[in-house]
């Protein structure tokens, strides 16, 4: 691999080189384009936020994580929330100020690696297409703070320093050292999300890559003329094998603070079945077959409304496949270089490299977002910070090779480009405009009210209503989101019935909104039931992951938890799509729902309320009469 220490894009005089401070005026346009492309979506939870800001909640209430919270994911966004929480307070508006300063930390180092590999231009062009991309697909998964978010910077980052360790540490020392950052921060990765280890993938590939390259670079130098051999000095300065074995080594240093963490709480076991165990079980529900066609279905839509990122990928696969002859160390036919020892050639062939380092790095992310199964639109963050390179690498290629070309024809391409890029923030950013619009009013328009988040959010917050004893309103017109929230807090009585609430489903966020303690460790039936939260609404087309017996033994366990907190309230969700999961339909735990009153539904919830409450209620009622 040869060692690109100048820009890729840049001459030896830097004719177009980019000032600190007007890189400085870049992030700070940046970071004013983040701002207004995310803070309109500050009133809203989104897809699976009720467990994340839950769980961060109850870890400041002095619970352990798994022990005594399920959480199916690993630690690291759980303790992001509760940090947040803890400096901050438990507010909506923290997380999404939070996600717009990381959005931006994200593009940093994306300039960086951008910087790196082709130039300053090319780097500042990636950072700000990160800035629009990872808002412009489902509002629901691209706008909150989720596990594949929050992976993105330390994933990017390690990904910039296993790259480093081949093609700009001039020394052993350098070397081992990017290595062993890389491995640490793809640990740090793992403990957000397991799709974390693909940036060791991503090394092992690209290390193997540089052994092939080496070996084709001597039989150039074999048979060339001493002019025109490669040195070899510009090959990686270590063995490949010692690289991933530093950049292993640094994995599980990044990952052991986590490790510390459960094991201090004594939740190793839990976190076992509750991450892995189950996360592996979920990863082989669907049959290769389906997760093949899903693949192919949505990332059809992901590129069809993000086409500047298709476009960009295409250049760049395109050119490179042109060019594979730099793989052997000459110039590829019809290139018209002089040969390995010119200016031209060399730079080529640094451009050549580095657009395989990012189509490596975009493949093994893709195989990530494959291991998913369902692949919700989230997962797609896996792979934006290598197409934003790619994407601003065959911009600027694009352009270069425009140049040569009739004015014209520049001109129609830059009109496709722009009309496409157009569509994608029109088709995104129109809701943007609504909800501006709304927040100004202070009030929900018509247009907003059939948006999915907001139904959502208006059944949760009716429900909130109704457990808080705040009455069954509609919310929609609150200027205060988090009213309830003071309802439910000021209604709590230390060890008593009426400050806790338990929901049977998966809507942790009614926690969230009403302010109301959870009544048992478990925000999700998953591993109550065994199915799936993403299958548990259709019917009776499912089938449990884990045995009965397991399934039982939770439900047993919430049965406790119960008979400890006495819920004031109790939400059944699930069982209003799904009778045969509701929390009736078990005989453990039919006997305990005896002590509970229906109160009939509201919106899609069955809502009970605990009768001893009740009769406290009527008695008091009868006293004032």
């Amino acid at each position: 691999m040869t060692t690109p220490s100048e820009p890729l894009t840049e001459t030896a005089d830097k004719p177009h080189a980019i000032s600190r401070a007007t890189t400085i005026k870049c992030f700070v346009a940046i970071l004013a384009l983040s701002f207004i492309l995310r803070i309109a979506y500050a009133g809203h939870l989104y897809e699976d936020d009720g467990l994340w800001f839950t769980a961060g909640e109850e870890i400041l209430r002095g619970k352990a994580l798994y022990r005594d919270i399920y959480f199916d994911k690993p630690p690291g966004l759980a303790l992001v929330y509760a940090a947040l929480f803890w400096i901050f307070g438990a507010h909506i508006l923290t997380v999404r100020l939070f996600t717009i300063l990381y959005s931006v930390a994200i593009s940093g180092v994306l300039y960086k690696f951008g910087s790196r590999l082709y130039g300053r231009p090319t780097g500042l062009l990636a950072a700000a297409m990160f800035a629009v991309f990872s808002t412009t697909y489902s509002a629901g998964h691209f706008q909150g703070l989720n596990t594949d978010l929050l992976m993105a910077l330390p994933y990017t980052a390690g990904a910039l320093m296993m790259a480093g360790s081949l093609c700009w540490s001039s020394t052993e020392a350098k070397a081992r050292w990017h290595a062993l950052a890389g491995g640490a921060l793809a640990g740090v990765a793992f403990q957000i999300n397991p799709k974390g280890v693909f940036d060791l993938v991503f090394y092992a590939v690209l290390l193997g890559a540089s052994r092939v390259l080496m070996n084709r670079r001597r039989a150039a130098q074999d048979s060339a003329a001493p002019e025109e051999s490669p040195s070899l000095s510009e090959l990686p300065p270590v063995r490949p094998i010692w690289l991933f074995c530093l950049a292993a080594i640094g994995f599980v240093g990044g990952a052991l603070p986590f490790l510390v963490y459960i094991l201090g709480t004594g939740s190793l076991g839990r976190y076992w079945f509750y991450v892995w165990d189950w996360g592996a079980r979920y990863g082989a529900y669907y049959k290769p077959g389906a997760t093949l066609l899903a693949t192919l279905s949505r990332s059809a839509g992901y590129f069809a409304v993000n086409n500047t990122l298709l476009i960009g990928l295409a250049f760049v696969a395109v050119s490179f496949f042109r060019r594979r002859g730099f793989s052997g160390g000459r110039a590829p036919v019809g290139t018209g270089l002089a040969g390995p020892a010119s200016e031209a050639y060399l730079k080529l062939r640094r451009e050549f490299e580095s657009d395989r380092i990012l189509l490596i790095w975009f493949a093994v992310s893709f195989a990530g977002v494959m291991l998913g199964g369902r692949l919700f639109p989230h997962y797609f963050f896996q792979t934006l910070p290598s197409l934003c390179l790619i994407g601003a690498r065959g911009i600027f290629g694009i352009n270069s090779a425009l140049n040569a070309r009739t004015p014209y024809l520049k001109r129609a391409a830059v009109t496709l480009i722009a009309l496409g890029l157009m569509f994608t923030l029109v088709r995104f950013h129109g809701r943007s405009v609504l909800l501006f619009s709304d927040w100004v009013r202070g009030t929900a328009s018509e247009a907003n009210s059939d948006w999915y988040p907001e139904i959502r959010n208006r059944e949760e917050r009716l429900v909130a209503a109704v457990v808080t004893g705040a009455g069954e309103n509609d919310t929609t017109d609150r200027s205060d989101i988090e009213a309830f929230r003071t309802v439910g807090k000021r209604n709590r009585q230390a060890g008593g019935a009426l400050g806790y609430l338990f929901v049977w489903g998966y809507r942790p966020e009614i926690y969230y909104w009403s302010g109301m303690l959870p009544a048992s460790r478990y925000l999700s039936t998953q591993p109550l039931t065994g199915v799936p939260a993403d299958v548990h609404y259709f019917g009776n087309n499912y089938k449990s992951l884990i045995t009965e017996d397991a399934a039982a033994s939770a439900r047993a366990e919430l049965l406790r938890d119960l008979e400890a907190t006495g819920p004031k309230y109790i939400v059944d969700e699930l069982g209003f799509f799904n009778s045969s999961l509701s929390i009736q339909s078990y005989p453990e735990l039919q006997s305990f729902m005896t002590r509970y009153k229906p109160l009939g539904t509201t919106g899609r919830f069955f809502i009970y309320l605990n009768k001893e409450y009740s009769k406290k209620n009527q008695r008091r009622k009868s006293r004032s009469n």
